[in-house]
């Protein structure tokens, strides 16, 4: 009992872990508001996440904003494009009913379109974050990872969608660290199959998270 309470012991283990989730989920949040910046805070979550799997921990605030610097204009294209896409499908979905003689074939579709997009924005955010990549690839290679590894992509689906229910039904205030533990959570399940396509993912330096695909 005595050493739970000591500087290395599990309650201060896991209480800065937690620490470091909540201020996460506050700077992407933060970041986020106006909402055209989503993807750059959500590539930049990665990169603080996925950087902890790499046990190359750091400081959490100075490595977030770094990475929102260095992806922010790929980050802020990649966000417009899904946006776009996104409205597309959606709408097309809200009004196939126009077409009653291929409604059923229309809306099949754009559900298998509409999974797409969701699955490779699923991906496409840790890949910015860990990968040096032009923007055409970076969608080539989620869409390829998404559909490769759908084990992990249902898993991270279900995951997201999980913790997104546990705030609306159990506790609002769960949302405090709610995209921190995906991050987390998810970031283990990514980096399992990005180290498939990058043996040395693991071992680049610290100082220079960012890994040069070219």
């Amino acid at each position: 009992m005595k050493g739970l309470f000591k500087l290395d012991g599990p309650f201060f283990k896991y209480g800065t872990i937690l620490a470091d989730i909540i201020i996460l989920t506050m700077l992407w949040l933060v970041c986020s508001i106006p909402l055209i910046t989503i993807g750059i805070a959500t590539t930049a979550l990665f990169y603080v996440a996925t950087k902890q799997t790499s046990d190359k921990e750091g400081y959490i605030t100075a490595n977030f904003f770094r990475s929102f610097k260095i992806n922010f204009f790929q980050g802020l294209l990649v966000t417009i494009i899904l946006a776009v896409v996104g409205f597309a499908v959606y709408s097309s979905i809200r009004f196939a009913f126009l077409v009653p003689e291929a409604y059923e074939f229309i809306l099949t579709l754009d559900y298998i379109a509409a999974f797409e997009v969701i699955i490779i924005t699923l991906y496409i955010f840790p890949l910015m974050s860990r990968f040096e990549m032009k923007t055409t690839e970076l969608f080539r290679t989620a869409f390829f990872l998404a559909n490769r590894h759908m084990f992990t992509t249902i898993s991270c689906l279900i995951l997201f969608i999980a913790i997104m229910l546990m705030c609306i039904f159990i506790n609002p205030v769960f949302f405090i660290a709610s995209i921190g533990i995906y991050s987390y959570i998810s970031s283990f399940m990514f980096m399992r199959v990005f180290r498939q396509y990058c043996s040395d993912i693991d071992v680049d330096d610290p100082e220079d998270f960012i890994i040069n695909d070219k």
